[in-house]
């Protein structure tokens, strides 16, 4: 069973790294299992005990005197996808980082799906043409197996869901990292593509050189400031609400200052006689889900929570002392009760009742946009806006799951000896949402297939969606 299990999980690509001796490996080994084990809150929420621990055996064997660094970060990345929760991650050392800079690597910028890439730019210029074909290999193999593969190696993903992967994959080059980091380390590429209205051909096309190391993989879209816009369309009696983040810490805009604009916008929405509302929160990555929690006492009229419980496997990060970086919750036992799941927090600002507002709470319909970008603080947001009815949801898959979250608390460290960064959440909260799967993100009531066109040109075929079923008059789901 462990050997079919490696067999499938864990085929490394070949390289030429300098290595970290094998007892480094080990000792890393054990600290990342170590910390897995004993502090992560739902280790085993998507994938059984059982399967989880032979792998992690499996694992273990593997690591001999020929592991080079790169196979020893795929190795902990292939264990950490089996948690199926973004939050949790291994990012690369500085090693790593700057002999991936040493390579080249696939040279476009793509919009990823299931079973092809669309090609929205060439790093290099001879390849321009390519612009807009449709790549359905990379060196032999299908763009669905190397999603496969991918999948079964990063955390860039949560439940039984790939929205999220494939939205952080099509922003900027990380799907050229990813391929590097996960499926092979080559520097020329033969594509299998087709252009409009031409047949499906091949060529081989060299990769480029990235810029200098300075972030990790994968690449974060950088947040507008500030990260609310809002606008009337009069004629319709439309608002337009854009909100990019809920992380106000990543940008200057305070928590309250989020709440003071929900204020100002809605009051003009009632001073107007705005009938319908659009909320986009497409490429939202979350933040403060407090944020979320706030807009919808605007859209629902009754009693709310965010949360059932929160939970914690451990209270006890001594394990963390001695390690570089280390980043560790501080968790007092008189505020949590023991059981033997874990230990539940007895009460905190995010388990208390949500009320709807009294002034300028908003009558009219809304219609929700987002898609797999739509993740953590936000996928709670759209949780809760379809369980309590605030409006219908069009687009995309979110790039959560609909009733279970990491997060807010955090561990963080390094490990000694690979210099790969270990992180992923202390809280293990159930959403108080119901009528959706559990395994998979917020199901859209109007789900949008964009065609290649529409992606090239930056169509808006959500927002146009949205702006037809108002003139249409459709009822809400």
């Amino acid at each position: 069973m462990r050997l079919f299990l490696l067999g499938t999980l864990l085929t490394l690509s070949t390289s030429c790294f300098a290595q970290t001796d094998s007892i480094g490996f080990r000792e890393d080994f054990s600290i990342f299992k170590t910390a897995l084990l004993e502090a992560h809150p739902a280790l085993y929420r998507f994938t059984p005990e059982k399967k989880f621990n032979a792998v992690l055996d499996s694992v273990e064997q593997q690591i001999t005197s020929q592991t080079t660094d790169l196979q020893f970060f795929q190795l902990l990345s292939r264990i950490e996808s089996l948690i199926r929760e973004g939050h949790s991650g291994v990012n690369p050392s500085e090693y790593l980082k700057k002999q991936l800079h040493q390579h080249k690597i696939f040279p476009f910028l793509v919009h990823i799906k299931e079973d092809k890439l669309i090609v929205k730019e060439s790093r290099i210029g001879k390849y321009a043409t390519l612009k807009g074909a449709e790549i359905y290999a990379i060196n032999g193999k299908k763009i669905s197996e190397i999603i496969t593969e991918l999948e079964a190696s990063t955390g860039i993903k949560s439940g039984f869901n790939n929205t999220f992967m494939l939205n952080r994959l099509s922003y900027d080059n990380n799907f050229s990292l990813a391929y590097y980091y996960f499926i092979d380390t080559v520097g020329t590429f033969k594509i299998d593509y087709k252009q409009v209205s031409e047949d499906i051909c091949a060529t081989e096309i060299e990769g480029v050189l990235d810029a200098p190391p300075h972030i990790n993989f994968p690449k974060r879209p950088v947040e507008p400031n500030p990260p609310i816009q809002w606008e009337i369309d009069e004629q319709q009696k439309t608002a337009i609400l854009k909100i990019t983040t809920f992380a106000h810490w990543m940008v200057s805009y305070s928590k309250r200052e989020y709440f003071k604009t929900f204020q100002q916008f809605f009051k003009t929405l009632d001073e107007q006689g705005i009938e319908n509302l659009i909320i986009d929160v497409r490429t939202n990555g979350g933040g403060e889900e407090m944020i979320g929690a706030e807009l919808l006492t605007y859209l629902v009229d009754h009693e709310f929570t965010v949360y059932k419980h929160v939970k914690a496997e451990t209270l006890d990060f001594t394990f963390l002392n001695k390690l570089p970086d280390a980043d560790k919750p501080d968790f007092s036992d008189k505020d949590y009760v023991k059981t033997d799941s874990g230990y539940y927090k007895v009460e905190d600002k995010i388990l208390e009742a949500m009320y709807p507002q009294k002034k300028n709470h908003f009558k009219g319909k809304t219609y929700i946009i987002a898609n797999g970008g739509s993740f953590s603080a936000t996928s709670i947001f759209l949780s809760l806006a379809k369980t309590h009815g605030a409006g219908v949801i069009i687009g995309e898959e979110s790039g959560g799951t609909f009733e279970d979250v990491d997060g807010r608390w955090r561990v963080n460290f390094t490990l000694p000896n690979s210099g790969i960064s270990v992180s992923f959440p202390a809280w293990s909260l159930r959403i108080n949402a119901t009528g959706g799967d559990r395994l998979r993100g917020v199901i859209p009531d109007y789900a949008i297939d964009k065609s290649t066109e529409d992606i090239l040109t930056e169509k808006d075929v959500e927002m146009e969606f949205a702006y037809d079923l108002i003139r249409n008059g459709a009822v809400e789901k």
